[in-house]
């Protein structure tokens, strides 16, 4: 394979132009250990502070036609991932609409649908 490149034949004008791009070089690894910090920080921050799981969510059917099976407490595990979250009144008004709530985490007795 031949070299092709354009660069001078002077030693002088090769040495700057080393010097230039080991320069460069230095400044790219500087750049990679600040943002490999900044990854870590958030990294840490986002373990520090999780998202906490919704009050209270909807499991879907996955038939053709997509619609409410039961409702969760939001830590209830049963039905993922087929959940999505809902709000306090959205999972009052799906019981209250004749939607299951789910027989091992009890939402009903919570919100206090009978």
């Amino acid at each position: 394979m031949s070299d092709t490149s354009p660069l001078p034949d002077d030693v002088e004008r090769l040495k700057v132009i080393a010097t230039y791009l080991q320069l460069e070089l230095q400044r790219v690894h500087r750049s990679i250990a600040r943002a490999e910090q900044r990854e870590q920080e958030a990294a840490r921050q986002a373990a520090a502070c999780p998202v906490p799981p919704p009050a209270w969510t909807v499991q879907m059917n996955l038939a053709a036609d997509p619609r409410p099976v039961a409702v969760h407490h939001g830590e209830c595990t049963v039905g993922q991932p087929r959940v999505r979250p809902i709000t306090r009144r959205a999972a009052i008004e799906a019981l209250t609409a004749g939607v299951e709530a789910c027989a091992l985490c009890r939402p009903d007795r919570e919100l206090q649908i009978d």
